[in-house]
């Protein structure tokens, strides 16, 4: 049977965007993340999903990134964490919007899209949830305060992981 699950972008989201995060000092997580706890006892996976053109510009080494998503799996209980490397202009497949993140991570993870939900702060993550058939949740903790594009927006995590758990009965 396919799992439903809670793909969530990173920065702006799960933390504060304080633009290239490369310094463990500079990752400050949003308390309301606790709250996606009440996700995964609720039958959740969690997934992290990001883009880190950082990487490709030079300004984020690579195992850091990979450092600050394994924070989130090891403390919060995240099931797997994927990322972009690339820069916008090199127009990859696993670049939100597009799919690749999330088509990678139904094919591990025996995901069913129509039961799961994108959480994110920018409308690249609205539009990610629409290309797989998800629902997309705009947190108002990042970039954007509304999205045309969002199923429902929420002031932050402990308001979203409420909204999915009434939607999802």
């Amino acid at each position: 049977m396919p799992y439903k699950a809670i793909f969530l972008d990173r920065d702006g989201t799960l933390c504060e965007d304080t633009g290239y995060i490369n310094n463990i000092n500079d990752l400050h997580i949003f308390s309301e993340t606790d709250s996606l706890q009440m996700l995964k006892d609720r039958g959740f996976s969690l997934i992290g999903i990001t883009n880190q053109s950082g990487i490709a510009r030079g300004l984020i080494r690579e195992d850091f990134v990979q450092q600050v998503n394994t924070i989130f799996m090891n403390k919060y209980g995240f099931d797997d964490f994927y990322y972009c490397p690339h820069h916008a202009d090199e127009r990859c497949a696993c670049r939100k919007p597009e799919p690749e993140m999330l088509l990678r991570a139904r094919s591990k993870h025996r995901i069913d899209f129509r039961r799961s939900y994108v959480i994110g702060d920018k409308d690249s993550d609205m539009l990610l949830a629409q290309a797989v058939g998800a629902k997309g949740i705009l947190v108002k903790t990042g970039k954007l305060q509304d999205s045309q594009y969002a199923e429902f927006t929420a002031a932050n995590l402990a308001e979203a992981a409420n909204w999915i758990l009434k939607d999802s009965k």
